[in-house]
């Protein structure tokens, strides 16, 4: 049983210590256990449990119907894709029952709020209560600000503000498009009277079994993984529970703030895969942990001439009234890059579907080449900030250069006649910015090397006239 203190005496308690929150330290040690709410249409709704840890060394500041908050977020693997594929709105705190737990330490107890080493548990049947779940876009997860939050008048359906996913999504049986699936649950906390530091650790994963496919009721099982997020079990158990995929790598970027403190910090994750013909499959997952900028593109380096086909994204969609909206990132792909950015900038729509904090993107394409390691990326941040970056550099595996690439046929005219003097009068007349002798466009780029006009075209050129082997 909970016992809820007064909101004044909270506020009674901040004051007299609030030099000391900045080192309170929340964490989810555990989404403990599963709700249900069945099917409405075609989307289904969850909640998690929550076992919640002050690892720090102050009290964690507990106001009812506010701070701290608790997203939470339900992935896929499949075909060794990771994919967030539904999400809830926030469970707000009501009171603190501050009791013993060996993941928090040694609980000191505490009044007003959360003890220090302290353990306090809800259900998920609780956190599912849908007139404590706020909306995400009130919550400021690098400043740790809530904006007051109105309860729903009344709730509309048995999903309303609850995790809601595609039932074709978490449809595991033969008859669906994901069998073999693994499921991760994550809960991601914000709270107000953090450090930038201590923001670090607030998502945890958990391994999910599907243990009723018709029903699409999930148990948790394994080890949750306490102060990491769910992109991380992409290698962690990609390949199966505790079964890890090497070849996927997890690496974290800070966005640097004004001040000394980063502003949040992105983890992301990458994939390449051999297909065979020639063609490699790259995947990219990018999960916002607390950057208020959030994410607005994603630039992946491609060689010159390195051909790039099939091109997708994926992102969880919004529901429940949430004021962002869901439009699917633009792609378009150049000679040098591809790149997927939100449908609408900041200054035209300040709700376009970035990357926001708690929320993982994924993205993926077909290339003509293997992969090259130690490629930057870049994560174009979405919200402006007066002195601040436009984006941030993400070291990753992207299409490495064409190897073994072939000079260009020396019958520059297409007469079919050749060798003769006039392909070298027209190769020459093009070169200099004639016009092209047949109907078309002349590639001057002899050596196919991607860098035109040069030297080495004209040597390449003269080289294969007499004989001599592509340079």
């Amino acid at each position: 049983m909970k016992h809820c203190v007064s909101v004044a005496g909270l506020i009674a308690a901040c004051c007299v210590t609030s030099g000391a929150f900045a080192q309170a330290d929340v964490t989810l040690a555990d989404p403990n256990d599963v709700s249900n709410y069945g099917l409405v249409g075609n989307i289904r709704g969850y909640a998690w449990g929550s076992r919640t840890c002050n690892i720090g060394n102050q009290v964690l500041l507990w106001q009812n119907n506010g701070t701290p908050g608790l997203a939470m977020n339900l992935h896929r693997i499949h075909n060794g894709r990771f994919q967030q594929v539904g999400w809830s709105f926030v469970k707000l705190a009501c009171c603190a029952a501050s009791s013993q737990f060996a993941a928090c330490g040694t609980c000191q107890g505490g009044g007003g709020g959360l003890g220090i080493g302290c353990l306090d548990t809800y259900s998920s049947g609780w956190n599912g209560g849908q007139s404590r779940l706020g909306p995400r876009s009130a919550m400021n997860a690098s400043t740790g600000a809530f904006q007051a939050h109105n309860p729903p008048a009344g709730t509309t359906n048995a999903i309303f503000r609850r995790l809601q996913v595609l039932d074709s999504d978490v449809n595991t049986t033969a008859a669906g498009n994901f069998q073999g699936a693994r499921y991760i649950s994550e809960g991601v906390y914000v709270a107000s009277d953090e450090s930038a530091s201590g923001r670090m650790n607030n998502a945890t994963y958990r391994p999910l079994n599907m243990t009723d496919a018709t029903n699409r009721t999930f148990a948790l099982t394994g080890t949750p993984v306490i102060g990491t997020p769910a992109i991380q079990s992409w290698r962690d158990h990609g390949l199966g529970l505790n079964v890890p995929d090497t070849s996927v790598t997890i690496s974290q970027i800070d966005v640097p703030g004004t001040g000394a403190a980063a502003e949040g910090r992105f983890w992301y994750g990458f994939k390449a895969r051999d297909l065979g013909n020639g063609r490699w499959l790259y995947d990219y997952a990018v999960f916002n942990l607390n950057s208020d900028r959030s994410g607005g593109s994603l630039e992946i380096p491609i060689p010159c001439g390195v051909t790039v086909t099939n091109a997708g994204f994926s992102s969880p969609w919004y529901h429940s009234g949430e004021v962002y909206n869901s439009d699917p990132w633009a792609v378009s792909i150049s000679s040098n890059s591809i790149k997927w950015e939100t449908a609408q900038k900041f200054s035209t729509n300040v709700n376009a579907n970035a990357i926001r904090w708690g929320s993982t993107f994924s993205f993926w394409f077909e290339a003509s080449t293997p992969p090259a390691t130690n490629q930057l990326g870049m994560l174009g941040l979405f919200k402006p900030q007066a002195g601040g970056v436009a984006s941030v550099a993400l070291t990753l595996t992207a299409p490495g250069p064409r190897t073994n690439v072939a000079c260009d046929g020396i019958d520059f005219n297409r007469n079919s006649v050749f060798p003769e003097d006039q392909d070298v009068i027209d190769f020459f007349n093009v070169l200099a910015g004639g016009p092209c002798p047949y109907s078309g466009v002349c590639d001057i780029d002899f050596n196919n090397n991607c860098i035109f006009p040069e030297d080495r075209d004209v040597t390449a050129f003269f080289d294969v006239l007499a004989g001599a082997t592509c340079q």
